[in-house]
């Protein structure tokens, strides 16, 4: 990325369009657990959302686009729903087991949600269809864990098991990670989305809830 464009990039992070001015409408109990799943990677990456279908506090396509490409190599549609397919029939979680002596679900289905709220980010998938790819998450992450500690707990250890191979460029990011946890599970914290959207909602009956 050039200069120009970096400044660009960083621009419209701060001061561009606010996703909640461009997407107002509330989220049902059930969308806002969902989003939710991403909270890990959302809580530790400057500029990025809570609480909502739109990854970041600003609209930017290229932000968005430009994390995929890097992270992920999902450059399209068809990239974005390829590597989707992984994450969800796959993903690192069946190499890991052995080692854990458990899949950690968590691990992948966190970095699901997050491909696919860059993915309406970046314009690959349109709303309906960055639901109804999120639905399919509810339901085996629902089944495997009991609350967000469980859930963070075993993203923690499958992230820890990633990094072993991940490169020292890597060095220091699993205590952002446990400082982010940490917070999200922290009981007095107001902006956590962990406490506005309790993990026993989704087993709840789905509503919009009361402002």
């Amino acid at each position: 990325m050039s200069g120009g464009m970096l400044v660009q990039a960083l621009w419209k992070m701060a001061f561009g369009p606010s996703a909640k001015k461009r997407y107002p409408a509330p989220l049902t109990t059930h969308q806002r657990w969902m989003v939710s799943l991403d909270a890990i990677l959302a809580e530790r990456s400057w500029g990025r959302s809570h609480l909502m279908l739109y990854p970041l506090k600003r609209i930017n396509p290229t932000n968005c686009q430009v994390g995929l490409k890097q992270s992920w190599d999902v450059t399209s549609p068809e990239s974005l729903q390829s590597t989707l397919h992984w994450l969800a029939t796959e993903g690192h979680r069946v190499q890991m087991a052995p080692t854990l002596g458990r899949p950690p679900l968590a691990w992948d289905y966190d970095r699901y949600v997050t491909v696919v709220r860059l993915g309406f980010g970046a314009g690959y998938v349109d709303e309906a269809g960055a639901w109804q790819l999120l639905a399919s998450t509810a339901a085996p992450v629902a089944q495997t864990y009991g609350s967000w500690q469980a859930f963070a707990e075993d993203f923690v250890a499958g992230r820890d098991l990633w990094m072993r191979g991940a490169g020292s460029e890597w060095a220091g990011s699993q205590d952002d990670t446990v400082q982010a946890v940490r917070r999200l599970l922290d009981p007095t914290n107001p902006t956590s989305p962990w406490l506005q959207a309790p993990w026993e909602s989704i087993y709840q009956p789905d509503q919009v809830p009361v402002r």
